[in-house]
């Protein structure tokens, strides 16, 4: 989004009048669609005890920035809007008093100031907010992370199984090569060019799978590609990789001499191995090699990411891949709400 049509949106959607949108008032969104329904430890400024029973839905237009939402305010369960502003007087600033689409607000939610409207006020902790928090209660057994891990991979090899089906004659492991190798932002259409050159009418399965997020600055041509094909047919069958057996990147890295002939570098050729040849190997040899496998580069989220798992560090691809996954799903998402580190559960007693 650029920048101007990102202010114009804050601003509609924030109060409808000539007030911009403050951007902590954004986060306080945020944090309440996607934290405050699994926190038990919130009080408003009278001293009264909420649960979020239902964050509510965000309001895209003038008026009320949560329509109906449900809460516990002490024993009375209550439903209605809910207002966010950075200090409480903004209430009055942006001139809510008069404005009858404020009337159904139960609940006011704030970062500071005392001087707001006679109703329920909570005040959010600063530290709660933005893109970087994580209100995780307890870490990540090692077993889901490998259920994690699994599923990713087990998506992977549907995929490549899909391409020897779709790829018309061509080797999954060539088609999934050229798909690693496009990654980047004109992937799909440097995929579509090469679906021309290969005479297939669409790229297979391409709308399932974006392949590697790695961009590689020096990327070897298609046609180069196939040139290594015609001199050495086997270099992209299956049954040309069945026998090798490594357990190191230095093992690897002196099977793939036939790739880096053909203009493939070492880190395309260590991707092609995790990402394509592991998978399409099915889960006996390749996902036993993912954890045995040592990590060979970093995806750049893996520091706030162990932070918000509580993890130690990665011992291999499959903790990596597990990572990976557990942030595309949740975390990269905001879907803090549905992630299962971020659950507790409140005794609902006492409910009028």
């Amino acid at each position: 989004m650029y920048y101007n049509e990102g202010c114009l949106q804050h601003s509609a959607i924030a109060e409808g009048i000539q007030y911009n949108w403050h951007l902590c008032e954004e986060d306080l969104v945020k944090w309440w669609l996607r934290q405050a329904q699994h926190m038990d430890n919130l009080w408003t400024l009278e001293g009264s005890h909420i649960i979020v029973l239902d964050a509510g839905q965000r309001n895209d237009g003038p008026g009320p920035d949560i329509f109906r939402s449900r809460i516990i305010l002490d024993d009375i369960e209550m439903s209605g809007d809910v207002e966010m502003h950075t200090r409480a007087g903004d209430w009055y600033r942006h001139g809510h008093e008069n404005d009858s689409r404020y009337q159904d607000v139960m609940l006011h939610v704030i970062v500071g100031g005392a001087k707001g409207p006679d109703i329920p006020t909570l005040v959010v902790d600063s530290q709660w907010l933005g893109a970087s928090q994580c209100l995780a209660q307890q870490k990540i057994k090692q077993s889901e992370l490998l259920i994690q891990a699994f599923i990713r991979f087990k998506r992977k090899e549907r995929h490549l199984k899909l391409l020897s089906v779709e790829g018309k004659g061509y080797s999954p492991l060539l088609l999934g090569m050229i798909e690693m190798i496009m990654a980047g932002a004109a992937r799909h259409e440097r995929l579509h060019r090469a679906a021309i050159i290969l005479e297939l009418e669409n790229w297979p399965d391409n709308n399932l799978w974006k392949g590697s997020n790695l961009s590689f600055k020096n990327k070897p041509s298609i046609a180069r590609l196939l040139q290594g094909i015609r001199d050495n047919p086997k270099l992209f069958q299956p049954e040309h990789w069945e026998s090798l057996s490594q357990n190191s990147w230095k093992g690897w890295d002196s099977s793939f001499t036939e790739f880096y002939e053909i203009g493939l570098s070492r880190n395309h050729c260590r991707e092609w191995l995790v990402n394509i040849l592991a998978p399409l190997r099915g889960e006996d040899w390749g996902f036993e090699l993912w954890q045995e496998m040592k990590i060979f580069r970093h995806y750049g989220l893996e520091k706030p990411m162990l932070r918000r798992l509580g993890l130690p560090g990665i011992r291999s691809v499959a903790d990596q891949q597990g990572i990976l996954r557990w942030n595309n799903i949740y975390c990269s998402q905001g879907l803090c709400s549905n992630c299962p580190l971020t659950h507790s559960h409140h005794a609902l007693t006492h409910i009028n």
